[in-house]
């Protein structure tokens, strides 16, 4: 039994069978007792067990670090990243590797790269390219940061080496973008 609340009293659809809701002629209304909404929920239940499961089942998990299958042993690796709310940080900076396309840096990401040891030259791409290079030994870490800079109407790019401790500090709070993995 679903009971009703019309303006100070309570009516239960016993009482008015034709009209089992009633409206409120002041606001226009409609109001419940919060016994007919238990009461639904109460079949809603099972659908919503269902439906936990399902997208349970459904997201990923992720179980640690992953392993990038792009590894190349006894190479370098170089973390690209860009940190948030930087100068022209709505235009996304790609980056190349001797003209093959790494990716796409937007505000606050980063990437990793594995690369066989030697002579590179990385190219950062927006409204003009700036290009930078750099000679990669074998199982050493690089960090290089894209930056954005606006002069005139055109943003321009550039690409800086950083220490080891500042690009660690810097990727810790960036989105990592899982390119080439």
């Amino acid at each position: 039994m679903y009971r009703l609340r019309y303006g100070s009293g309570w009516l239960s659809t016993r009482a008015c069978q034709k009209k089992p809701i009633i409206k409120d002629r002041r606001r226009h209304i409609f109001y419940y007792d919060g016994l007919a909404m238990m009461n639904l929920l109460g079949r809603l239940r099972p659908l919503t067990f269902l439906t936990l499961i399902l997208v349970a089942a459904c997201t990923p998990v992720q179980t640690g670090q992953r392993q990038s299958s792009f590894s190349v042993p006894n190479g370098a690796t170089v973390y690209f990243y860009r940190t948030q709310a930087s100068p022209g940080g709505a235009v996304g900076v790609d980056i190349k590797d001797n003209g093959i396309d790494l990716g796409t840096l937007q505000d606050g990401t980063y990437f990793i790269y594995h690369a066989n040891p030697g002579q590179h030259v990385f190219t950062a791409t927006t409204d003009t390219a700036s290009k930078q290079n750099i000679k990669l030994q074998a199982g050493a870490t690089y960090y290089v940061q894209a930056r954005v800079v606006r002069r005139q109407d055109l943003f321009q790019p550039s690409l800086v080496i950083v220490f080891d401790l500042q690009g660690q500090a810097a990727v810790q709070n960036l989105k990592r973008l899982h390119y080439q993995e």
